[in-house]
């Protein structure tokens, strides 16, 4: 029998810890574990609602309420007359990690730093492939040079959306390039946040001029296929965002 059937029918005391959670959050925890042990993989049909509560030793309305959250979720996904099947990582919202983020108390450093572990990964992937295979990257070149044109004209006419746009889409161009899909993932579900820490690192700039050079300088870094050049390039803008930030104010966001 599974846990929740344990946990209701022999109330031991060193179980009272899992009793504090609710009937659906045990069943979610139960259905989690038996996805993350492979029992159930993507595309797979779950039991009916009658036989997990069977399984499970809970009622049926705990199992149907845990349906519908992992349904909002995207983690499963219920079918008219054909029964609940297990989703895949394409179809998992991104509400719950953006809100999570957004409402969360970290400092605005740490998720800096959290996006720029992703970012000069790529980074130097992309390095390199200017470096070793240069005719691969001819695609990608041009998307950048397209972007800061981009930028250059939001500048010229004082778009400020437009040019927070252009910073955005050249780094999230980056770690496209490397063809890592959780990457762009990721990078999409910070967008709300990187547009914040964007706008506010921007405001600092007496001459706005500049902010297309730091951004060709990292063009350049990386058509230079010198890694270590690179490295000190990309480390010196994310250094520059968090030092605008701390002038801005914006070290924290308690």
């Amino acid at each position: 029998m599974g846990l929740l059937y344990e946990t209701m029918n022999n109330p031991s005391p060193s179980l009272r810890p899992i009793q504090k959670t609710t009937i659906v959050n045990q069943v979610m925890d139960q259905l989690k574990d038996l996805i993350a042990s492979g029992k159930y993989k993507p595309g797979d049909k779950l039991p009916t609602e009658n036989e997990l509560a069977g399984q499970l030793g809970v009622g049926r309305s705990s199992i149907r309420e845990t349906i519908k959250v992992f349904n909002y979720l995207g983690v499963l996904e219920s079918k008219s007359a054909k029964g609940t099947f297990v989703g895949s990582r394409s179809s998992i919202s991104r509400e719950a990690l953006t809100w999570a983020l957004l409402l969360g108390q970290d400092d605005i450093e740490m998720l800096i730093d959290l996006r720029g572990a992703i970012e000069i990964w790529c980074f130097l992937q992309l390095t390199i492939r200017f470096r070793d295979a240069p005719g691969t990257t001819t695609k990608i070149l041009a998307d950048l040079n397209t972007i800061l044109q981009a930028m250059s004209r939001a500048i010229e006419s004082d778009d400020d959306e437009a040019v927070i746009q252009a910073d955005y889409d050249f780094h999230r161009r980056i770690i496209e390039s490397v063809s890592n899909q959780l990457f762009v993932d990721f990078y999409d579900t910070l967008r709300s946040f990187l547009f914040k820490e964007i706008e506010k690192s921007q405001k600092q700039y007496d001459d706005r001029s500049k902010i297309l050079d730091e951004h060709k300088e990292l063009l350049d870094a990386l058509m230079s296929g010198n890694i270590e050049k690179s490295v000190n390039v990309y480390m010196a803008h994310i250094d520059n965002i968090k030092q605008l930030l701390e002038k801005n104010g914006a070290g924290t966001r308690s």
